[in-house]
């Protein structure tokens, strides 16, 4: 049984360490300690060299009965912005702040969740096979922990990561790659009096191509937006460069392909039409996944769900995560429900009974996993 009192009391202690993305250490540091109490090898890598952080990921394992399936678990250190004046609220079963930060439930929620998990394992003398634990810096920035992480690093077979923030009882079977794309449309300046007509208007062809464009949802997992327009020097001239910043998702590789296609083409083709020329430059943020039902590790969480007392409930997600980058780079993680909402704003919560059930979850897929045949 889920030490609800444990859970709590490391969940609000975690979120209080300030620990923003790129500043992980003191988080890095607590989770080490913990790690290590718990009699099992603890270190922390180098990714934060690769991108300014002060911290890398801690990376830790508990080895388990031969012969039994290695898995990983995982969660990411840091939060979008600080807890440092984080007071928390308790109501009705409900964790939040007192409105003046956010809580830091994505997601320390999920470290909390991991470490009782392991707790747990250790006090049940629960048979299962060895556990490596995954706990990443940078998420929040671009998942450049993530990232950092090779296949040869480590042995599992398969993994989840406690980063969603629906209900425990739901797990990702699909979630979108990332493209972002800057356009760079160029056009030729004149006097917007004297003399117009010598001039090739360049936010005008990017708002025609922009006009071409179907902004927003395109399926459940594809969407695209433009989020940045900039351009022109003076009100009073035509201007000669404007640059245009966006973002393309789909889960599907073939169809985020083709909507870069798409976007290249309304483009294209309105600088050509009036007479300019644009430069397309399309930069993958990272890859997206689709997982069948019969895929072992989805087998092992419907099982943990399931014995949980929970129904299971495959979701497809707009958004990414680790799991997006960890997939991509060769280790297959399926990333489960936790149970924080509103997540990145000060109406930030999470109930007590989520936190719990995440926690049961993750006991009895690890249990799953060990009696798979």
């Amino acid at each position: 049984m889920v030490n609800q009192s444990r859970l709590v009391n490391n969940f609000c202690k975690l979120s209080l360490i300030d620990g923003i993305y790129g500043k992980e250490l003191d988080v890095a540091r607590e989770l080490l300690a913990r790690l290590e109490a718990l009699g099992l090898e603890a270190t922390m890598d180098d990714a934060g060299k690769t991108f300014g952080g002060n911290a890398g990921n801690v990376r830790a394992r508990l080895t388990g009965a031969p012969g039994l399936p290695t898995i990983v678990l995982c969660a990411h250190m840091d939060t979008i912005q600080s807890t440092k004046n984080l007071t928390h609220v308790q109501r009705d079963g409900i964790i939040t702040s007192d409105g003046t930060t956010i809580l830091g439930g994505d997601d320390r929620s999920g470290l909390a969740i991991v470490l009782e998990v392991l707790h747990l394992l250790r006090e049940q003398n629960v048979t299962h096979g060895s556990i490596e634990v995954l706990f990443t810096v940078a998420e929040e920035s671009g998942m450049h922990g993530a990232k950092y992480i090779k296949r040869s690093d480590f042995e599992a077979e398969f993994g989840f990561v406690f980063d969603c923030q629906a209900s425990p009882g739901n797990y990702i079977v699909e979630a979108p790659g990332a493209v972002s794309f800057t356009a760079v449309v160029r056009g030729r300046s004149a006097h917007a009096a004297v003399s117009p007509e010598k001039g090739v208007h360049a936010i005008q062809i990017a708002s025609k191509a922009i006009a071409a464009l179907k902004l927003g949802r395109w399926d459940h997992t594809g969407m695209l937006n433009i989020g940045t327009i900039q351009g022109g020097t003076a009100i009073n001239v035509v201007p000669d460069h404007v640059k245009v910043t966006g973002e393309t998702r789909n889960a599907s590789e073939s169809k985020l392909r083709a909507q870069m296609e798409y976007i290249r083409a309304a483009f294209s083709k309105a600088a050509w039409d009036d007479g300019g020329s644009v430069d397309l430059e399309f930069v993958e943020k990272y890859g997206g996944y689709q997982f069948s039902e019969d895929n072992p590790m989805i087998v092992a969480a419907r099982a943990g769900i399931a014995a949980a007392g929970l129904e299971p409930t495959p979701l497809k997600y707009a958004g990414g995560s680790d799991a997006n980058v960890l997939n991509k780079n060769g280790i297959p993680v399926l990333n489960l429900g936790v149970g924080f909402k509103n997540a990145h704003s000060f109406q930030e919560c999470i109930a007590i009974r989520d936190l719990v059930a995440a926690a049961e979850i993750g006991l009895k897929t690890v249990q799953a996993v060990a009696k798979r045949d």
